[in-house]
């Protein structure tokens, strides 16, 4: 009897192949064979779930932010100012799994400047983010408009700590990270 695939499941492994090549090597280093050879299979097994590197490659943005996503998830018996400091918090590069996620998200940045598809993707994923923070805001009781700038004001200040953090992580620890975000929390 045939052993059953989960194609999906296998998708993603293929995509966690992909990301760790990427932050070894760029998304340039990030061939067919190298993923394969990252996941233990050959290009011919890849081949059969992605047609192409750029299949690949998009799908392995989509994952990345997928699980992005999910770390937002379940907030609702938090009060808003909580759910937006928790929200806020697991988006910094503070664990192995939030740092590949913030290497595979600047990889991506750059390549998606001559990419239109990869372009339209961290486009959306952005608004969304930007989206869900301003609800948090807004959640505290503030106009839609001053929501708006708020959740831009702590989505730069995220990403700012967040680029110290992988530039000089012996100096930009969690505790240094979540301190420098409560700051600029309390600076609303």
């Amino acid at each position: 009897m045939p052993k059953v695939v989960d194609v999906d499941q296998r998708r993603v492994e293929l995509a966690d192949a992909a990301a760790r090549v990427i932050a070894r090597s760029g998304i340039d280093g990030a061939s067919l064979r190298e993923v394969a050879a990252e996941a233990g299979w050959t290009t011919g097994a890849l081949v059969h779930y992605f047609a192409n590197k750029q299949e690949l490659l998009a799908f392995t943005l989509q994952t990345s932010l997928d699980r992005r996503r999910s770390r937002l998830a379940d907030r609702a018996s938090l009060t808003p100012a909580e759910a937006l400091s928790a929200t806020l918090r697991s988006a910094l590069p503070t664990t192995a799994e939030t740092t590949l996620h913030w290497i595979v998200t600047l990889a991506f940045a750059a390549q998606a400047s001559a990419d239109a598809d990869l372009a339209v993707i961290q486009r959306e994923a952005y608004l969304d983010f930007r989206d869900t923070v301003s609800a948090l805001v807004a959640g505290e009781h503030s106009p839609r408009d001053a929501a708006e700038q708020e959740a831009e004001r702590l989505i730069a200040l995220i990403d700012g700590i967040a680029l110290q953090a992988l530039f000089a992580p012996d100096l930009w620890t969690e505790q240094r990270q979540l301190a420098a975000l409560d700051s600029g929390m309390r600076a609303r």
